[in-house]
């Protein structure tokens, strides 16, 4: 991939490849847009018409309408209400603080229980808690600043989820606006903790976080909240995932070069902010470590410093238990 000269296009995806000895075991299939604000695309790999749920990538969207609003968050609060996080201990004491201090209760939350993503908190967690509460949600910090949008919309905190509920109207409305389209008219439903769950060819998407990321044509209200959710995730790094993450890696490596967010099902948004460039990545049968594997290879196409810590998540190698090299990662376009 470091060979080609952009603008780059290609209709077939980008195969990526887990080798074991000397023969291919998996192959998964990732659709790359890099687009710019007028949606033209800088690089095109695979079908930019297919339809993406970005699910929690689109918190940064969800954030941006609390954000524009400018309410009385911290650094720490805003990474957090973006994050799909661990629930560590830190994270889970900031939701805390969100919810004390505007008079609300992890009872208004509606996204469920469940354990920790990350292997080593999940251990800790097990160890800890005879069952997991709605606070260690890897989305209890956006459905906290849900019901924050509530108090500032003056909307019943009954309901929030619901599309109908003015909380969500009013995110429909800066999706709407950063896409450039009715996002109704495409297919939705209910993300797993149970908010609306959008969706929209890859394409749009990318024209969308470009938007985003050359924040100087947006409104000032979108434009000032752009920038409190990048300078928070850039300087609170660790609460935008956690420990072993790669959002929390590339905002600790990259700062305000880029603000990077994760959606389940193998999808990755990243906002390069210095280039005023969206970057989304799919990948088809929902492998997220094929679709690390081929962000990292963007990155570095890009020409972005890929530190140790966050090289590690894009290592090709493969290794077993004992911690001895058994396969390769790679990569091939047509």
């Amino acid at each position: 991939m470091q060979n080609i000269t952009l603008p780059f296009s290609s209709s077939e995806p980008l195969s990526v490849f887990f080798s074991r000895g000397s023969g291919i075991e998996s192959e998964h299939l990732v659709d790359i847009v890099l687009s710019d604000t007028n949606g033209k695309p800088i690089v095109a790999i695979g079908d930019l018409e297919r339809i993406v749920y970005p699910r929690s990538a689109t918190k940064l969207f969800q954030c941006l309408t609390l954000s524009s609003m400018n309410p009385e968050i911290s650094e720490k609060e805003y990474s957090v209400i973006c994050s799909s996080h661990n629930g560590q201990k830190e994270h889970i004491n900031i939701v805390e603080k969100i919810l004390k201090k505007n008079g609300l209760s992890h009872e208004n939350l509606i996204c469920g229980p469940h354990w920790s993503l990350e292997k080593n908190e999940f251990i800790n967690q097990v160890r800890k808690y005879t069952q997991p509460s709605t606070l260690q949600s890897n989305c209890s910090g956006k459905h906290s600043g849900m019901l924050l949008l509530c108090k500032l919309l003056n909307a019943d905190l009954k309901g929030y989820e619901r599309l109908d509920h003015p909380v969500q109207k009013k995110i429909v409305e800066t999706i709407n606006f950063l896409t450039n389209k009715n996002i109704l008219d495409y297919p939705y439903g209910v993300d797993g903790c149970g908010v609306p769950a959008f969706s929209a060819p890859l394409k749009i998407w990318g024209r969308a976080l470009a938007r985003f990321a050359d924040d100087k044509k947006l409104p000032d209200s979108l434009r000032n909240g752009k920038r409190l959710i990048a300078n928070a995730i850039c300087k609170e790094p660790f609460f935008i995932a956690g420990d072993n993450r790669i959002c929390t890696a590339i905002a600790e490596t990259l700062g305000n070069k880029i603000t990077p967010k994760m959606g389940a099902e193998a999808v990755y948004f990243c906002s390069l902010n210095d280039l005023g460039l969206g970057l989304v990545l799919k990948c088809r049968d929902g492998s997220r470590r094929a679709v690390e594997f081929a962000l990292g290879q963007v990155l570095k196409l890009l020409n972005y410093k890929i530190s140790k810590k966050l090289a590690k998540h894009f290592n090709s190698e493969i290794y077993n238990l004992s911690g001895d090299i058994v396969g390769s990662k790679s990569i091939k376009l047509l």
